[in-house]
This record gives C-alpha cells, structure tokens and sequence, in this order.
C-alpha cells in the first residue's frame, strides 16, 4: 500500500466517525450523497461536525451541491460547514458563498502510522487519566477555557452519553491537583482520530498536551488502531510533529 492510499483510508476514518458521532446521537442526521460525500448533522454549535464531507480526491461539485440543499435543511440556525480534501474548484468556492459559508480556512491534515509502535510510546501514567462518568461538565469547562469557547460549545456535542461511547475516549490532565487539560481520541476503522487536545493557557508549555497525545494514543495502538491522523491548525503542527506526526496533505473547509 503507497501513502496515498493511507491518506485516504485515513481521510475515510475521519468520515467515518463523523457519521458514528452523529449515528450516536437522538437528534443526529446522515446521508450520503451518490459518490460518497457524507452529510452528517450532530447538531452541535460545532461547525465542523455539521454538514458535508467529501474525502473524494476531486470533490464532485454537483454533488455537493445536492447535499447543500439538503444541509440548508437541516441546519436552520446552526453552524454547519462543508469539508473537503485540498483545493477547491472555483465552481465550489461560489457554491459556498451561494450558501452563506463565505468563511474559507485551510487545515493540515497530518498522520502517524501505529503499527509496532507499541513499545515507543511514551503516553500512561503521568498526569492524565481517563475521564470520569461524571465529569463531562469538567471536560466542557477545561476545553472551552482552552479553545476561548463557551462550555456550552462544547457540552452541545459531548454529552455524557456521547463521552461514554464506546469508540470515544476522553481524557484529563491535570496539575496543581486540578484538571488543565483535556482531548479525545476517536476510534474507527483501525484509525484514531485526536480531537479538542487543549489545554489551559497558565499551564501550557509544561508538556500536558504532549501527554495527552502519547497516552491516547498509546491506548489506541493497544485497542488495535494501525494510523493515528488530526486536523491541525498551523500553530500546533510542531507539536504533533514532536509526536511523530506527519502532515500528508491540506484540508479546505467552508464555514459562515
């Protein structure tokens, strides 16, 4: 197998667990366009777990323009956006903005292969733990101090019930005694997908979030996940790559 093609078993890992997200969930909405594309309402205030994914090398534009008549259904007012793999087609630029999603950002999207890594892993241990049951709230509160977000942000996806998900993992860190740091990991498909590792600005640089990448994944190499991938933003990409992460290739995303 070359290295496209882990990109892209990679890039259908992330799609995958947006679906499982929003399959999880009472209210939840999926599906999937004639080529692939998924639609996907968690119906979260997060924008990037509402509306359209296409992990195709070249996104048909006519497809997603299918799924934007039917996402402008089901968002109403919330925040939704459409997601693709490299650089958009003009004729995708102005179907967006047709849209209202006039907003463009473009995202590292970055990888670490797994296998036999086991031993090298330097999560466990240290200052982060699993999440507790009851401890969603504590998760909401350190994330939205961490990402300048309101808890209610995040509680509007992470509810206990999703944080107890099976193919979900949650963590803390803490220092001082107290939780300053938190993430996730998201299994699918022999992927782990990292998600919302941040941490509280007074305790950064302390290696928290570092220890939070380790352990999930650590946790996921011992679940049987072969690739670990992330959507980076370009301040946190040394980090990752600290990590052994590698950034493979650019995401484009459209949101308000």
């Amino acid at each position: 197998m070359d290295n496209r093609d882990v990109v892209s078993q990679a890039a259908g890992a992330f799609r995958a667990a947006v679906e499982a997200l929003a399959e999880s969930l009472p209210n939840g909405f999926v599906e999937h366009g004639p080529g692939g594309a998924l639609l996907a309402f968690t119906r979260s205030q997060i924008p990037a777990l509402n509306g359209i994914v296409s992990v195709a090398a070249a996104p048909d534009t006519t497809e997603i323009g299918l799924l934007c008549e039917n996402a402008a259904k089901q968002a109403q007012r919330l925040p939704w956006s459409i997601r693709l793999r490299g650089e958009p087609e003009e004729a995708l630029v102005g179907l967006a903005l047709d849209h209202g999603l006039g907003t463009v950002s473009r995202q590292p999207f970055m990888l670490r292969r797994l296998t036999g890594t086991r031993k090298e892993t330097a999560g466990g241990g240290g200052p982060v733990r699993p999440l507790r049951s009851d401890e969603s709230e504590t998760f909401a509160e350190v994330l939205g101090a961490a990402f300048g977000a309101p808890p209610a942000v995040i509680t509007s996806l992470y509810t206990p019930a999703v944080l107890s998900l099976p193919f979900v993992r949650a963590y803390l860190a803490e220092a001082d005694g107290e939780p300053v740091a938190a993430g996730l990991g998201i299994l699918t498909e022999q992927h782990v997908g990292l998600a919302n590792i941040g941490t509280l600005p007074e305790y950064r640089r302390r290696g928290l979030a570092r220890a939070i990448t380790d352990t999930v994944v650590q946790d996921a190499t011992h679940a049987g996940a072969h690739t670990a991938y992330l959507h980076s933003s370009d301040e946190a990409v040394p980090l990752f790559e600290r990590a052994g992460f590698h950034v493979e290739e650019s995401w484009t995303a459209f949101t308000a």
